[in-house]
């Protein structure tokens, strides 16, 4: 049996197919809390985010059309509701970062503590650079390298000018090059 789409599954769901939404939330949830941390660094707020999202996507079944691909639709609606947090917690898009705890590394044979310390760190600078993007270029970067979501789908998904776009993209690119190389 092919492996059904997205949007499949979404129809299958509106249909009362309860293994169909299950499949959705499997392919997606990882993804979509990860975009929902990078914004926020908050596992409390990411998970009551997620939390609200696939409540969204469940009373959205009836009305729900193929306009764009399911994944655009979802991240379309994960973005509406992080900017719904951001302002009615009065943050203006500005992230904060509540627990800089490094995330374990998993070992491997040819393990070296140089190399280990050397990754933690650059990722730590990664982390900091890009909740350090103001809010639209980290937004373009999250969607294209967290939900890979290509550029013209994000101008559709932020109603914006592909040219925008690629310019906030080449932006934040740039802006992290530079906090990297600071670490060199």
């Amino acid at each position: 049996m092919p492996k059904r789409s997205d949007e499949q599954l979404m129809s299958d769901f509106a249909n009362n197919d309860a293994k169909a939404f299950e499949l959705l939330y499997a392919r997606h949830k990882d993804a979509v809390y990860r975009y929902f941390l990078r914004h926020i660094s908050s596992a409390e707020i990411g998970a009551e985010l997620m939390q609200d999202l696939w409540v969204k996507v469940i009373n959205a079944k009836v009305n729900y059309q193929v306009k764009a691909t399911f994944k655009t639709w979802l991240y379309t609606l994960a973005h509406h509701r992080l900017v719904d947090w951001y302002r009615r917690n009065n943050l203006e898009s500005k992230a904060f970062v509540e627990n800089d705890s490094d995330d374990e590394i998993d070992g491997s044979i040819d393990w070296n503590p140089e190399d280990e310390l050397q990754t933690k760190r650059l990722a730590k600078v990664l982390k900091q650079s890009v909740n350090q993007l103001p809010f639209d270029q980290r937004e373009v970067f999250l969607l294209h390298q967290e939900a890979a979501l290509t550029l013209p789908q994000i101008a559709k998904m932020l109603d914006e000018g592909l040219e925008k776009i690629k310019s906030r993209y080449r932006y934040a690119i740039k802006r992290l090059r530079m906090s990297l190389e600071k670490m060199r």
